[in-house]
């Protein structure tokens, strides 16, 4: 008795994500696939909450102990399973973004960097998401790594800075990102979506040689080709006529929401390399698509949304604008994907004594990441479905006494708002939908009573090693 969804039970999932992980030793591998199905009855506890005994707990310290047992060897077989998935279909979104994870608490880990203003210690994980934007699901990672930030120089100025080889430089964790992806099979189209840190001329410059699709936000008001007058970006970008509109929820600065109307427009653009950079002043100029999204009429305690997004989509007319807005608004995906590893998996509470034991630990927990990922969305795609098709039969039994109701009777949608109200989540019209820290916080609830009620039908003496 899990609380797992049926179709990816426990040890099922974890065989298929990391049975063919090569460590150097098939028991190893054994291990690994045992202490995935642990970790997926229980995501957000520690180890020895996690592991059914002491024997357990002490093997899972062992693997990570071992050197072949990287990072790179336990992700592997979920890249390349989302690699085989996102070539079946003939558009792909990757999104790509770094999360910062905070180890400032665990003074013992060793090979930690500077995060955030950089007093603080941690790592910064770069990750890209391939996602279907048909269903607007994620299908896994395509890539993930590791970085440390470098102390920078004291006293170097801007202009040093930008002296450094773009492979010194923080922006060349998007280029490495992109590449390590690499081009799609014939007939499947890749479309890269990245925020305002990728934006660089190398970044599309690559974009160009690997003739893959990019959609990110703008950062730089960008040297242009003169274009009706205009010899910048944004000035050009804001001088386009509106194309339509359509109506959003916004996210007000006091927690409530609003609807907003929002404005696109879209025009051709071509775009001169950086004079500022050595490396990229040869270059031909860049042609894309500019797209501005914006609020005409803000209120006036606010400020005005705003979005300029270059892209190589078509762009021409009301409806490719809009879908290119839509296809955007898949980077989400990505920081809910975060919110998961920190809330539901609870990455930063990980406290091994080095990065070498502490990554693989992360890249188990990315793979388990995308699976709670998915919980969610099957909750949203298919609510009225029978709980007992979805979950399983004994999970849906005991929610159905918790909440009183029929088992035979319960719906996903019911099932989920009952993990809802155990994480605090009232449920009401006015109460929007159930976020990740009261969903997690329900979900770990639920796995307490599933246990209890485990125990209380259980005959006999379990026995683990």
């Amino acid at each position: 008795m899990d609380g797992q969804l049926s179709h990816a039970e426990r040890t099922g999932w974890a065989e298929a994500q990391f049975g063919e992980a090569v460590l150097g030793d098939v028991r190893r591998t054994r291990r690994l696939v045992k202490l995935g199905a642990q970790m997926a009855g229980n995501s957000s506890g520690s180890i020895p909450q996690q592991t059914e005994c002491v024997a357990d707990m002490k093997a899972a310290y062992r693997l990570f102990a071992q050197a072949e047992v990287t990072h790179e060897a336990i992700c592997r077989p979920h890249v390349e399973q989302t690699r085989a998935r996102a070539n079946d279909l003939p558009v792909v979104y990757m999104l790509q973004d770094t999360a910062e994870l905070d180890y400032t608490r665990h003074a013992k880990t060793e090979g930690l960097g500077p995060v955030g203003t950089g007093r603080c210690q941690g790592l910064h994980q770069h990750n890209v998401l391939a996602a279907d934007p048909q269903t607007r699901r994620p299908l896994g990672l395509m890539y993930q790594q590791h970085h440390l930030r470098k102390e920078r120089p004291p006293g170097e100025t801007r202009e040093e800075r930008r002296r450094r080889p773009l492979s010194d430089r923080e922006s060349y964790w998007w280029i490495e990102a992109i590449r390590a992806v690499g081009q799609p099979t014939e007939d499947v189209g890749w479309v890269h979506v990245l925020d305002r840190g990728g934006d660089t001329f190398a970044v599309h410059d690559l974009i160009r040689e690997l003739g893959v699709d990019c959609l990110i936000r703008a950062r730089t008001d960008r040297r242009i080709e003169p274009n009706d007058g205009h010899r910048h970006l944004f000035a050009y970008a804001r001088s386009l006529s509106s194309l339509g509109s359509f109506e959003i929820p916004v996210r007000c600065p006091t927690g409530s929401t609003r609807q907003a109307t929002l404005a696109v427009t879209g025009g051709a653009v071509t775009f001169l390399p950086s004079a500022m950079e050595p490396e990229l002043r040869h270059r031909e100029p860049m042609p894309r698509q500019v797209v501005r999204v914006w609020e005409p009429d803000p209120p006036t305690d606010e400020g005005p949304v705003e979005w300029i997004l270059l892209t190589t989509l078509p762009a021409g007319t009301y409806e490719e604008v809009k879908g290119v807005v839509d296809g955007y608004s898949l980077r989400w995906l990505i920081e809910e994907f975060h919110k998961c590893e920190k809330t539901g998996c609870r990455v930063e509470d990980r406290q091994l004594t080095h990065t070498d034991r502490l990554e693989p630990l992360i890249g188990l927990l990315s793979v388990l990441a995308v699976h709670l990922l998915d919980l969610k969305y099957v909750a949203r795609d298919s609510p009225k479905t029978p709980a007992r098709e979805v979950f399983g039969r004994d999970a849906v039994q005991v929610m159905a006494c918790y909440l009183r109701k029929p088992g035979s009777d319960l719906t996903v949608e019911a099932f989920w708002r009952g993990v809802g109200q155990l994480g605090g989540h009232p449920g009401r019209k006015g109460d929007g939908p159930l976020g990740w820290l009261r969903a997690w916080r329900g979900w770990q609830a639920f796995q307490l009573i599933l246990l209890g009620a485990e125990l209380s039908a259980t005959t006999g003496t379990a026995r683990c090693g």
